[in-house]
């Protein structure tokens, strides 16, 4: 039933009705957008989270790689310079004016002056030349024990590489035994060392 008001419009409730379910629907199919937009928004925010905590997570890795690099590069550093370079001599003539027996092969070796400097006599042990390994033979007559001892550990500690094989000490006859007094002891020390190609 349709009413004529008094400038002659036609007013139909039922268009009314159909406007205002027009407009719900209207309304609850921008909510439902609405809510999935959230939705995928919060997603977003979530994968970002957890790609910013992937990051870095990366990143510490990578700072820790940095510097477990620079550590490798270091220990390998000194464990490169605790190796003695000798030169293969399979198949090769021996050099001229050399005696091929010289106790002096190895004598400027890093590891064979430091123990110069300690007051041994060094000379390289010829039985104990191998393919990967060079010995020495130090001997002293005037060493004392207490003095001995921490530079054989400073050695070892300082070279990864160098084993004491053999350490020989014998008193000598004037000192009496257990004597309070420090005493030169006659020194006797076989060395090896890791060799290497040049």
């Amino acid at each position: 039933m349709t009413k004529e008001n008094d400038h002659g419009v036609r007013k139909d409730p039922r268009s009314a009705v159909a406007l205002a379910i027009a407009l719900l629907a209207a309304l609850s199919i921008e909510a439902v957008y609405l809510e999935n937009l959230w939705k995928r928004g919060d997603e977003a925010r979530q994968s970002n989270d957890l790609l910013d905590a992937a990051n870095s997570q990366m990143q510490r890795h990578l700072a820790e790689l940095r510097s477990s690099a620079q550590k490798i590069t270091a220990i390998f550093t000194r464990l490169n310079d605790g190796i003695i370079r000798v030169a293969g001599i399979e198949g090769r003539l021996p050099v001229p004016g050399r005696n091929p027996n010289s106790n002096l092969e190895y004598g400027d070796s890093k590891e064979a002056k430091s123990l110069q400097e300690f007051g041994l006599v060094v000379k390289s042990f010829q039985e104990g030349h191998h393919e990967t390994s060079v010995s020495f033979e130090a001997d002293s007559n005037r060493l004392e024990l207490h003095r001995l001892v921490p530079f054989l550990a400073e050695q070892e500690n300082s070279n990864a590489f160098l084993f004491v094989d053999k350490l020989d000490l014998v008193r000598p006859l004037a000192v009496p035994s257990f004597s309070m007094n420090p005493a030169g002891l006659e020194t006797r020390l076989l060395i090896r060392v890791l060799s290497g190609p040049k």
